[in-house]
């Protein structure tokens, strides 16, 4: 790939995918869901390279969920690159999505970019954390390489959305993220899952986003746990050799199936 040629990709996240090809999430069923977001895909997304994946593959932690995730993603025929977030064991994930076309990478050089990919999961919290560990290997990372853009891929969210339930989630040591990031001075972006909204914002001149869930979705600034209306989706991105990032999202056109507000979240 030539230094002058923009890089394209896809975010897919939040699949939260059941053992149970009929699992439901709040009424949706999460498979079915999905399923709908990969046609899509593949009658409308611009030419694409790869997919980054940036956790809650799963909802109930299980072998059959994670081989039901393989099936729908291996229908784009693209490499996908597997983060995990606070539904999803680590070890589990990587013995079922580190291979030929599913990866565990912790970074992707791409012509002038380097996308860096970190684990900002807790175990047996719902609450993001970045360790001593993985911030001194996002420093070790940049580093060793020349690119002159970097994209930064983690689940959480870095920053508070003024969403309060929500927040409680927030990488807790976001700050020391988004410091570590400023002092390298090649980070144009952080890009995250977990909030399952559409989210697009600048914060000391780097580019956050954030992307809907294949499934569910949450109602922006709500205080409580509340479901928003708006329909699964996805997210493309075009990183651009001048450090720019064109990117949109796309909605599914109608739900999958009704939402069910008062159902369990599990």
């Amino acid at each position: 790939m030539s230094s002058n040629d923009s890089i394209s990709f896809l975010q897919i996240t939040d699949t939260h995918l059941y053992a149970d090809g009929e699992g439901r999430l709040k009424g949706v069923r999460t498979d079915r869901s999905l399923r709908a977001v990969i046609e899509q895909v593949q009658a409308q997304a611009p030419a694409f390279d790869f997919i980054v994946s940036t956790g809650d593959l799963v909802h109930d932690d299980s072998d059959a969920a994670y081989e039901r995730f393989r099936g729908h993603l291996q229908r784009l025929g693209k490499p996908v690159f597997c983060l995990p977030g606070n539904h999803d064991e680590a070890d589990r994930l990587q013995r079922h999505l580190n291979d030929d076309t599913f990866h565990c990478n912790r970074s992707l050089r791409v012509g002038p970019w380097l996308l860096v990919f970190l684990d900002s999961s807790l175990p047996g919290s719902a609450g993001g954390h970045l360790s001593e560990a993985e911030l001194d290997a996002l420093d070790r990372t940049i580093r060793g390489h020349d690119a002159r853009h970097v994209l930064i891929c983690v689940h959480h969210h870095p920053r508070l959305l003024g969403s309060a339930w929500l927040d409680t989630m927030v990488i807790d040591n976001g700050d020391e993220l988004l410091r570590r990031a400023v002092r390298h001075g090649r980070v144009r972006g952080i890009l995250c899952g977990h909030i399952h909204q559409e989210y697009d914002t600048e914060q000391l001149g780097i580019r956050l986003l954030g992307t809907p869930s294949t499934c569910i979705q949450f109602l922006p600034g709500s205080d409580h746990f509340a479901l928003d209306t708006a329909t699964p989706g996805w997210r493309w991105l075009r990183l651009q050799p001048d450090g720019t990032i064109d990117t949109g999202v796309v909605r599914l056109p109608a739900p999958t199936d009704p939402l069910d507000p008062e159902a369990e979240y599990g």
